[in-house]
């Protein structure tokens, strides 16, 4: 397994994930949105931001994945949030993110999301990208949308990552509704 590529947007700069983002991962999932809306360990200890970084980032590698740390390129160094392409099978990619509290309503996630979608795209990893969002994640809809992604359906009964069954919202995009 290799690093994924270090990407650059707008706003943001994706890049691997180090040893020394625990503390920043820490802190970001002390959210509570973040914990409701995610499928973090609640509560979320260091230990959990431990095991992210060396499980959970090589558990995606291992899926046909790629996961990111989103820096805001105005506040270099800075965690402002998680992007990544989670596994893709038959053609169908998923992508979860989150975002640091610190950086919400800035367009970070929006401009990060823009960027992981291009690069999937760009390489051919995947023909169609999907988002599962709890109907009431006003916000992160609200980044989807921005990002061409379209809601689809309502599956009620999702089983998650987590083994916890809940309602999501499940957006798509195809490589070829991109212009």
């Amino acid at each position: 397994m290799s690093d994924p590529p270090v990407l650059l947007g707008t706003r943001t700069r994706l890049r691997p994930w180090h040893t020394d983002d625990a503390e920043a991962i820490f802190r970001a999932c002390q959210d509570p949105d973040t914990q409701r809306f995610t499928t973090i360990p609640s509560p979320y200890r260091r230990e959990d931001a431990d095991w992210f970084l060396a499980h959970h980032v090589h558990d995606v590698a291992d899926e046909g994945g790629a996961s990111f740390c989103v820096e805001a390129i105005d506040e270099p160094g800075t965690v402002a949030g998680s992007m990544a392409l989670l596994h893709v099978r038959d053609g169908i990619g998923e992508i979860g993110y989150w975002g640091a509290p610190w950086a919400r309503g800035r367009g970070y996630a929006a401009d990060a999301l823009g960027v992981v979608v291009a690069w999937v795209f760009g390489e051919g990893r995947a023909e169609r990208l999907e988002l599962l969002i709890a109907p009431e994640n006003v916000a992160s809809r609200a980044v989807a949308r921005r990002a061409g992604f379209v809601v689809e359906y309502l599956d009620p009964e999702h089983l998650l990552g987590d083994g916890s069954v809940r309602p999501v919202l499940v957006h798509g995009l195809r490589a070829s509704d991109r212009v």
